[in-house]
């Protein structure tokens, strides 16, 4: 056998959107890209905090944003945790309120904010994005702990989005709140680690979103094929999402483009870094995909979409997202009658 080529990883992203968090940096005594991004949307870090139970300090993530310089990023939030009560969660909204103040009036930071939106029930739904409207100098939202009255009893799983109805009511009910009060563009964030996801939030009425989850599912043996989801190629550790690639699946990653399958494709089954751009890829034109679909129209984007979830395990799912994103279309016009 000859001599393998290894994939190269891309330190030249100038013509990327690039999405990281500072929390990845939180340690450096001076913090510097390993890249040149075109765009940069640098997360605060909180959510990984949040589930690490890891309390961030307000100065270190503000000298980490103002030195890698962002072309957005999100002042810190407090995103809910479950079985928090009413009371816990409507004080961790007022931190992340303060924050969104203090970031506009102390920082270098204004005009590259993102604000986080946080709502524990329909009311303060209303209520907190009423706020947002009124006192956050921004273009953009980002949609974070959205949770109804039975959150405070909850005692599931509470990490990445989960794909089920529970999700859907919560994400339409909030993006059409959003649409009818404000004047923002919606970031949804942790929607983006699966084409089918992905493409629901943008139906949903989303305008951008953002995910590590391309990363894990890598490092966990899968790789994301266009149009559907993860295909497990990885090593025998892992105890979940083993679906292997098909005839059908090959042949859609016979068509990859990334410069590890025009490199050797090989080294997805062998290394993590590889899939990892890979699935990098995938989403990033899974992006583009739906941002030219939907400027053709609402019609074209359902067609589209009609065909991706036909034969997934997202159909019942797809099916359910368009009945609520027409009931909370007309319960609004209702609501303003």
């Amino acid at each position: 056998m000859g001599e393998q080529k290894k994939a190269v990883v891309k330190t030249d992203r100038s013509s990327d959107l690039v999405m990281d968090s500072a929390i990845s940096y939180y340690d450096d005594d001076d913090p510097k890209l390993p890249y040149v991004p075109g765009e940069l949307f640098l997360d605060n870090g909180a959510y990984t905090a949040n589930m690490q139970n890891i309390k961030l300090k307000t100065e270190k993530i503000i000298f980490v944003q103002e030195k890698l310089k962002p072309s957005k990023t999100i002042p810190l939030d407090y995103p809910f945790k479950k079985g928090m009560s009413n009371t816990m969660m409507e004080k961790r909204w007022k931190k992340t309120a303060d924050n969104v103040t203090f970031w506009q009036s102390s920082t270098s930071l204004g005009g590259r904010l993102v604000p986080t939106l946080h709502a524990w029930n329909k009311n303060s739904l209303r209520e907190n994005l009423k706020w947002l409207q009124k006192h956050a100098d921004a273009e953009y939202l980002a949609l974070g702990s959205i949770v109804g009255p039975e959150f405070t009893n909850y005692r599931g799983f509470f990490g990445d989005r989960q794909p089920n109805k529970r999700l859907i009511d919560m994400l339409t009910l909030a993006i059409e709140n959003i649409k009818k009060i404000t004047d923002f563009k919606i970031h949804l964030m942790g929607l983006g680690s699966s084409p089918l996801m992905l493409h629901m939030g943008y139906y949903m009425g989303m305008d951008s979103t953002d995910s590590s989850g391309y990363r894990r599912k890598a490092a966990y043996g899968q790789i994301i094929l266009p149009g559907t989801g993860e295909r497990y190629v990885g090593n025998e550790s892992t105890k979940f999402g083993r679906t292997k690639l098909s005839e059908k699946d090959l042949e859609l990653l016979e068509a990859c483009d990334c410069d590890v399958c025009k490199t050797n494709q090989d080294q997805l089954w062998s290394d993590w870094k590889a899939r990892a751009i890979h699935n990098d890829h995938v989403i990033k034109k899974e992006r583009e995909k739906a941002q030219v679909l939907i400027r053709n129209g609402q019609e074209a984007y359902e067609k589209y979409l009609e065909q991706i979830y036909k034969h997934s395990s997202f159909s019942y799912l797809w099916q359910y997202t368009k009945l609520r994103k027409k009931y909370n279309r007309i319960s609004n016009v209702l609501f303003n009658r």
